[in-house]
């Protein structure tokens, strides 16, 4: 069944949060794809318009005002959001010891992670309060549920954070039949960057070590996650809220 939902995808440019966008795209939503780099922007737009109706717009998710007119245009050109899925994320590279992680890398992460789902959230609220309905899905992680595998605490806590922002928006929400959820994926082969350094920064001895630590026996794929997230985004899941769903091989279960 085709679906009309108007859908916003922070991180919509490139790797999972594109899968996701074109995900919705097919099943005949109306999608909004946010992201910070504008040549990835420039580039989804050119290959998702083809499939059906898409704004591509460039904003830094933790900059509350760039936040405020990239949501602004959304509604003005689509009349409302039904559905925000806030997967703009990531470790950003930092992964030192404690104390040796700087200041400014630390808020980067939280600032992207944690504070722009705040801020995306905080824009979809209102309309959807209105409308009495909507669906807000959260990108935390394995690394929030229990520990990161790869990244630093700086991105473990940051996803941990989003989970008791989920938790707690949820029961704030919920009595305008707005649910929030949270996806919490395992290792998953998204985008370049992983796949690189799952390919070359580690090695055959360390890969066969960590998927024999994986009761499914290998790392994720971006489909995986992009079913989890379309049940969450749908009607079906009107009774589901406040919810982490663990998509991660059955490494870590709780």
């Amino acid at each position: 069944m085709m679906r009309k939902d108007v859908v916003v995808v922070t991180g919509g440019a490139s790797g999972l949060g594109k899968d996701i966008a074109a995900h919705f795209l097919i099943s005949g939503c109306a999608v909004v794809i946010m992201d910070f780099n504008q040549d990835f922007l420039d580039a989804a737009r050119e290959e998702m318009g083809r499939s059906g109706t898409v704004l591509a717009i460039q904003a830094d998710v933790s900059d509350a005002a760039q936040v405020k007119t990239a949501f602004a245009r959304a509604i003005a050109n689509f009349g409302r959001i039904d559905v925000l899925i806030n997967c703009a994320g990531g470790s950003f590279g930092v992964s030192q010891e404690i104390e040796h992680i700087a200041e400014e890398d630390w808020d980067k992460v939280f600032d992207i992670n944690c504070k722009g789902t705040f801020l995306c959230a905080r824009e979809v609220i209102p309309g959807m309060k209105e409308r009495r309905y909507g669906r807000i899905i959260n990108f935390s992680s394995m690394a929030g549920r229990s520990r990161s595998l790869f990244g630093s605490v700086a991105y473990s806590a940051a996803k941990a954070a989003i989970l008791g922002f989920t938790r707690q928006g949820s029961k704030e929400l919920g009595p305008f039949n707005i649910t929030m959820n949270a996806v919490a994926p395992g290792f998953i082969l998204s985008g370049n960057r992983l796949r690189e350094f799952w390919g070359t920064r580690k090695t055959e001895e360390e890969r066969k070590a960590f998927l024999a630590s994986v009761p499914v026996g290998r790392p994720g794929e971006n489909h995986e996650i992009v079913k989890a997230v379309d049940f969450l985004a749908s009607k079906d899941a009107s009774y589901v809220t406040g919810a982490a769903l663990d998509v991660n091989g059955g490494v870590w279960v709780g």
